[in-house]
């Protein structure tokens, strides 16, 4: 292996695995193998309205193959993304820099990193399709046209999501939530926009359309008029059969592919000029500057400016600590702090964006103002929700804000300074509902105004990362008030959600999402507790000595986490 690639290797390795300790690799296999049974098994793919295929190897692999490809290009770059971000966080960044790797090998890593993760879901889901072949199939198995969809459309799609994973975290106006939103909005477009003629397919579903069209023509060709576009149903009812043989590649199939791969490597281009090197004072520091909404904040700071450095003319610390108290001070107080970081710090556009919300809910129609402005508006809070009982973890302060705070306390007053986020975004419209006699939309407000950040502080306090909500909170947003999926429409934008009861139900899970955020900061606390306790054991079991010089960096490096976060939340 030459030396231009074994760092590239090395730096993939290192990060599959870090990732290899987290949880979410256990989950992935379930969820993509439920997938597959939901769509080969559980509902019907309907073409032109009246056309099925065969349960052939070829069929299961083109649907799946699609639908997957499409799932993986809107939330694979959740899954993926976050691993500079965490060099960032955990100063791994400083010792990168400082080392003779280059940006362009260090970057090439992490892509690699990123193609080996999605590589193997999508492994997962060609040989979960297998499985559904092999109980619900039928005929011979034919392997070119069951592997080349995955390997000549998923592949390349996964290629371009790794690379804008690499990309969006060098700039830092992309990196965290901004860059989570943008993403996903871009992905939407570029699924619509691919849908035009010679344009690129990012999840190659005109390929595989007109494929089956041309299936449907020749054995049926008295049939004119149909309109190819794809549907799922429940009920396949009077449709009529088609056998497909599968996707015959030609040169403009491929060459299609070939250009998903080209975006790539554009992205991995744009990555290598707007990567700083984790120096935020560079050149580039317009593209590269911290960001509101990242997980990275906590190590964008040098080490030595986060770190006071001893004196040269003192050769002992002796520092003194307040006493700790477990007060938590006056719930007016610490409301006050919370409602502070969760609206300070942002750039200004989004203040502007807040104050147009605002404008926008007091001025609008009343009906616009119910299935667009609202909804609309209250994605303007995602950043601020999703650190929701995340922000200790992210900013490692745990131990600092827990030990002398009341949880029930910290826990509500950090759940109702969400509710007021949202609340000064969308006052004007609870109003107008009132005075115009929409009581359901009242209530459908009300209740999506309190569910959000309760579910939103449920998932950081278990999961400890902002990006579980907001890829969930988009895609909800964007099936249930956008699209209309009724049992999603947690603002109970259509009156008949309100009607059916769904309301409630959202109602009841507000109640459910607090009391799993209570019982998971509970045991979080306890956590600490454990950890502080073994660590002052294992202090107190050591030599005099070496307690001394244990004791003088604690103190430093205690100070400079207590300066670190009093700055940040100041």
């Amino acid at each position: 292996m030459s030396d231009l690639v074994r760092p590239v290797v090395a730096v993939a390795l290192a990060d599959l695995k870090e990732r290899s300790r987290s949880p979410k690799l256990l989950v992935v296999p379930i969820l993509v193998s439920y997938f597959v049974k939901v769509v080969t098994v559980d509902t019907t793919l309907v073409v032109g309205g009246d056309y099925t295929g065969a349960p052939t190897s070829a069929w299961f692999a083109g649907t799946t193959t699609v639908i997957g490809t499409t799932v993986f290009f809107l939330f694979g770059f959740s899954f993926v993304s976050g691993t500079i971000a965490r060099d960032r966080e955990t100063g791994v960044g400083e010792l990168i820099a400082s080392s003779a790797l280059s940006n362009g090998q260090y970057l090439l890593g992490k892509w690699l990193s990123h193609v080996v993760v999605l590589g193997a879901t999508t492994g997962i889901l060609l040989g979960s399709t297998g499985v559904a072949f092999l109980r619900q199939g039928t005929g011979g198995f034919d392997l070119w046209a069951f592997v080349s969809p995955f390997l000549f459309i998923t592949l390349p799609t996964m290629a371009a999501v790794a690379a804008a994973a690499v990309c969006f975290e060098t700039i830092g106006s992309l990196r965290g939530t901004a860059g989570t939103v943008v993403y996903f909005f871009a992905a939407l477009i570029a699924l619509l926009v691919g849908l035009a003629p010679n344009t690129p397919d990012p999840v190659g579903l005109e390929i595989v359309r007109e494929s089956v069209v041309r299936s449907i023509s020749a054995q049926y060709p008295t049939d004119e008029g149909m309109d190819p576009g794809f549907t799922y149903t429940d009920d396949p009812g009077s449709t009529r059969t088609v056998t497909w043989e599968g996707i015959a590649w030609t040169t403009s199939n491929l060459a299609s592919r070939v250009s998903i791969v080209a975006i790539a490597v554009g992205l991995l281009g744009v990555a290598t000029v707007a990567f700083d090197r984790f120096d935020d004072s560079s050149r580039w520091a317009f593209l590269g500057g911290s960001d509101r909404g990242t997980d990275d904040d906590a190590g964008s700071v040098p080490v030595s400016d986060r770190t006071p450095q001893p004196s040269a003319r003192s050769s002992s610390v002796d520092i003194e600590l307040a006493p700790i108290t477990r007060d938590g001070g006056s719930i007016r107080h610490v409301l006050l702090a919370e409602l502070r970081m969760a609206l300070r710090g942002y750039p200004r556009w989004w203040y502007v964006v807040c104050s147009l919300a605002v404008v926008t809910a007091g001025l609008a129609p009343i009906g616009t103002v119910r299935t667009v402005v609202v909804p609309t508006a209250l994605l303007v809070p995602l950043s601020a929700w999703s650190s929701l009982g995340a922000r200790e973890r992210i900013h490692r302060t745990e131990p600092l804000v827990f030990v002398g705070s009341r949880p029930l306390q910290l826990l509500g007053s950090t759940y109702v300074s969400g509710v007021l986020v949202g609340l000064v975004v969308t006052f004007p419209a609870p109003i107008r509902f009132g005075v115009s006699g929409l009581y359901g939309a009242l209530v459908g407000w009300g209740v999506g105004l309190l569910f959000l950040p309760a579910i939103a502080l449920a998932m950081g306090v278990w999961t400890g990362r902002p990006k579980t909500f907001e890829i969930t909170y988009l895609t909800a947003w964007y099936l249930g008030p956008v699209n209309g999926l009724g049992f999603l429409d947690y603002l109970g934008v259509q009156e008949t959600t309100v009607a059916s009861g769904i309301t409630l139900i959202y109602g009841g899970l507000t109640i459910l999402a607090l009391g799993a955020a209570f019982f998971g900061r509970t045991r979080g606390e306890r956590r600490n507790a454990s950890e502080t306790a073994r660590w002052a054991a294992r202090r107190s079991s050591r030599r005099p000595f070496g307690s001394s010089v244990e004791r003088a960096y604690s103190s430093s490096r205690s100070i400079s986490a207590i300066s670190s976060w009093r700055s940040w939340a100041a």
